[in-house]
């Protein structure tokens, strides 16, 4: 769940944004975020006064993130109709 959180924050570019789309509230989405990048000691989002962008390790574990995801949803989808 929380890498979802991840893929939303990365495509809102906003954690406020995203909090809002996945019915969080901001500074609990921002405890998550951090709790991650510490957990994988990793700096994620650089964080600007217009939102965030993705770190150069932080585009890397999107994008493993987005595959984890998508793979799971086609998983799901395959063992469905099996």
């Amino acid at each position: 769940l929380h890498l979802k959180y991840m893929i939303e924050v990365d495509k809102y570019g906003s954690i406020s944004k995203a909090a809002t789309h996945l019915y969080l509230n901001q500074p609990r989405l921002s405890k998550i975020i951090k709790e991650i990048e510490a957990e994988m000691n990793i700096k994620i989002f650089e964080r600007h006064s217009k939102g965030v962008t993705p770190t150069k390790k932080g585009r890397q574990f999107l994008d493993r993130a987005i595959s984890i995801v998508l793979g799971n949803c086609f998983r799901q989808v395959s063992d469905s109709y099996a």
